[in-house]
């Protein structure tokens, strides 16, 4: 869903037949099941519409390195592009940096020693509050639902 390519070209939009949200009236499925799959497709269009426009621009600024190992047939094959455009930022200074970051970050995690508190705070923020709003909801519908609430 939402990664096409034609003609070297990726596709940066979604068609509405593809879109998850919505699919499921309120009254249909389990709540939590409802804004999973609507949280999945929100997320999967930011992928799709923003984070692979993205990379596709550097992949076009790049082609002729990431194509050259490329069959043909394979050209437009969103996976196999993305894996041959990766296997070239393996070999660049950001990536090798953010290897060696990565280690000191999983020793600070594992040494209780991270502070998350600069770490995406509009994300961060927003987790909280959905986490908090699916509490109080649920916490409103204890009497009629009971020990049910999971």
């Amino acid at each position: 869903m939402g990664t096409v390519k034609q003609n070297c070209s990726y596709i940066p939009r979604q068609p509405n037949i593809f879109r998850l949200k919505g699919v499921h009236p309120d009254w249909e499925m389990h709540p939590s099941y409802v804004s999973a799959i609507e949280s999945l497709d929100s997320y999967n269009l930011w992928v799709c519409e923003v984070v692979l426009p993205i990379a596709f621009q550097w992949i076009e600024e790049h082609k002729d390195e990431v194509y050259s190992t490329i069959p043909d047939e394979e050209k437009d094959d969103v996976g196999v592009v993305i894996a041959s455009a990766f296997e070239l930022i393996q070999q660049m200074s950001a990536y090798k940096q953010g290897l060696i970051t990565s280690q000191a970050y999983e020793d600070n995690l594992a040494n209780n020693n991270f502070d998350p508190s600069k770490t995406n705070p509009v994300w961060s923020e927003i987790s909280r509050e959905l986490r908090s709003s699916f509490s109080s909801i649920y916490a409103k519908r204890t009497p009629q639902l009971k020990s049910t609430i999971k």
